[in-house]
Order: C-alpha cells, then structure tokens, then sequence
C-alpha cells in the first residue's frame, strides 16, 4: 500500500468512527484532523457533523438516512450511486470507538509526513520551517509511545497481581489462607514477637517453605551464627530434631540440598549496614530476602527508635527495587509479655515507623498456658495484601525450628 493509501485508509476510519458513534465525532473533532477529509469524504464529514448538529441526543448516525442526505447533494446519478455506497461501506466498518485517539494521532502522523516531505521535494522551506515541523511529528510520534507504554501497565495486571495462581505460597497454611493465597514481589512481611517467643522458627519457616518451592532466599542473620541457623533449617526442612540429624549426617545433608537447603542463603552481619545488604542482594540475586533482626542492622539515626524507623524502611526500598518478598524480624515491647493478641501497639520503640512500612505485620503472641502446649497465636495486625486482619492459634514445634498449622 502507497503512503497515499495508507492516509486514505486513516481518513476512511475517522469516518467510520464518526458515523458509529457520537463520541467518536467528538474525539476526532477535538483532535484537530478533520482538515484532511476531501472530495467524497470531505462530503460525508460535513453531512456526518450536520446530523449531531441538528439531533443533540443522536449517540450515532442513520446510515441510511444519511446515505440518502448525502446523495441528493451529489453530482449527478452516478456520483449520487457512489455517495450512498461509501456511506453504507463506512458504517459496516469495523472500527473501536475506544481506538479513536489512536486513529487522530496516525492521521496526524500521515499529515506530517506528507508536508515533511513536500517541503524537502521542493528545496523551498527554510531551515527554521522544517525542523518546527520535525519537532511536530517527533511530539506526536512520542506521545503515541508513552501513551502505549501506559497501556501495556494496565494490560495483564488483574492476572500479575490478583490471581492467586501467581502468588507465592506463604508457610504455614493457616497464614497463607488468611493472605488469600501469599504475597508477591515487592510485599515486605514484619514479624514482632517477645524474646523466646518464636520469631525466628516462624521466619525460618517461610523461609524454608520459599525455598522448597523453588525460590532463592537470602536470610541474613545479626544474632544468631549462621551455621546454627542453617542446622535449624535442616531441622525444618526434614522435620528432624538435631538429635535425629546425628544418626545419619551424611544422608540427611543430601537429602536437605534436595528439599530445598541448595536455594538457602545464610549470611552474617554483625551488625551490618544496609549498603552491605544491598550487595548481598546483587550478588546473590534472591527472590526472598530475610533480615533477623532490624534492631541490629546499622543505621545513621539520631535516637533508636529512628534507626528502627529507617531500617524498615530501607528493608522495604530493597524488595521493591529488586522485587522481593522481604521478611523483617523485630522485638516486642513489654506490653506484649504474657499477651496472645498483639497489636502494632506492642512493637519494642516503633509502633508507627515499623508498622508503617509492611504491607502484612504479624505478631507472634503466647502466654504460659499456650507455651505449655507449644501453641502461639498469629495476630495480622496489618494486612494490605488481603485486608483480612485476624488472628488464629498455630503450632511451634520447637525441635524442629517449624510452626505449623
């Protein structure tokens, strides 16, 4: 198809748009094209804005009607013949009112490239002339690409976001349920217990249960040594107490790398600055990161509720610019001693920066009568990724490093 063509195929989708519907007209007439309509089709516009003139609660032209409008002004019979063709061949078009502003912008784009080019032909412009007219076609030519870049956004993001299918699992059930199937890149989970209470056999849990399904997980840890941490996980992963792990080291090593311990990632930093962090991330590329504990992790801050504040914070800058699950671990206060149900209320110095930073916060909460039968109760004291806040008992089976259902 010649460039001539191809304009004349936009001018008769203009038309077609125009004739099938009044917000079609509007937008092709507030786009400013409308100029390149000539001979016949300068006929059918000028009839097509005619009829919304005269009926304002038209929401789209009579083909047949206007097919006939057009006919009585024609030239003679054979152009008469021509005129209602056009127009019946115009209004059985399959055109998308909702593409209209795509439609403007390619005609402007044919309109440019045809003055472009005349104006190059004829050796006549001046310099001035042509590059305003460069500029013209490269804005309108950039506007199209932005305005496609802001689809693509929109396109797929029901199924990127809201599909359960595409979430990541989240262990144990019971809080996978409640997070209405698990979390995505980019969600930072905070978990606040009071010492002795469970945090890190809950974060090992997620941590364990990422990995077996094929997520790498780097866990830093600021506390404990790693190589504890990294039995505690093989503990989990073969739900084995370490005790059990002695009857057979060699095979139980093996058979942890197959469950999962090959895609764990356990570094120490003592106490660690989120720079540090931060290379850990590039150079291990993980899809989960953990950080047990943020009361350690290093930071500049005038008091120590304001460290807490900026390294949750920062936790959460790195998932999303690496898109990761991250999982912080933190204190709680005294308020939360022998209390099953925690609030944000309970965090040891930062009830407001912490809190404020995760997308999902769970507080771990016991007492001595569900410590005697290695139950705790999980409180969603914030909850963006399902907006169920709830709480509900699970079990710790301290052997194991596991908390389960």
């Amino acid at each position: 198809m010649s460039n001539e063509g191809g304009f004349l195929s936009i001018q008769r989708t203009l038309l077609a748009a125009a004739l099938q519907s009044r917000a079609g007209y509007e937008a092709i007439s507030a786009g400013g094209e409308t100029g390149g309509f000539t001979g016949p089709l300068a006929d059918v516009w000028a009839a097509t804005a005619e009829w919304y003139a005269n009926d304002a609660q038209a929401s789209r032209v009579d083909a047949e009607l206007l097919a006939e409008q057009v006919a009585t002004r024609a030239n003679g019979p054979k152009h008469a013949k021509s005129a209602r063709e056009l127009v019946r061949e115009l209004a059985a078009q399959d055109v998308s009112v909702a593409n209209v502003a795509e439609y403007v912008r390619a005609a402007g784009l044919e309109r440019l490239g045809h003055e472009l080019a005349a104006k190059l032909v004829s050796g006549r412009a001046e310099r001035d002339e042509l590059l305003a007219k460069l500029d013209e076609y490269r804005a309108l030519h950039e506007t199209g690409s932005a305005d496609a870049e802001i689809e693509d956004e929109w396109r797929g993001l029901i199924q990127r976001r809201v599909d359960p299918a595409k979430k990541w699992r989240v262990t144990p059930k019971a809080l996978n349920d409640v997070l209405g199937g698990g979390v995505l890149p980019g969600h930072n989970i905070t978990i606040f217990a009071r010492p002795e209470a469970g945090k890190t056999a809950l974060a090992l849990t997620m941590a364990c249960g990422f990995a077996r399904r094929g997520k790498r997980v780097l866990y830093v840890g600021n506390e404990e040594s790693v190589d504890d941490l990294r039995v505690r996980a093989m503990c989990n992963l073969l739900t084995a107490s370490a005790a059990e792990l002695l009857e057979d080291p060699a095979s139980r090593e093996t058979e942890a790398i197959e469950k999962g311990a090959s895609n764990l990632f356990f570094r120490e930093l003592a106490p660690g600055t989120v720079a540090e962090l931060e290379r850990l991330v590039r150079a291990l590329k993980p899809n989960v990161l953990v950080v047990d504990q943020l009361r350690n992790l290093r930071v500049k801050s005038d008091n120590f509720t304001q460290q807490l504040d900026k390294a949750a914070q920062a936790i959460r800058a790195l998932g999303k610019r690496y898109a990761l699950v991250t999982i912080s671990v933190t204190q709680a206060g005294d308020s939360a001693r022998d209390k099953p149900v925690l609030d944000d209320g309970d965090i040891d110095s930062s009830n407001t920066g912490i809190p404020g930073a995760a997308d999902v916060l769970i507080g771990m909460g016991v007492h001595d009568g569900l410590r005697s039968v290695g139950q705790r109760v999980l409180s969603l004291c914030k909850n963006k990724v399902s907006a169920r806040h709830e709480h509900f008992t699970v079990y710790l089976d301290e052997p194991f490093s596991k908390v389960r259902s």
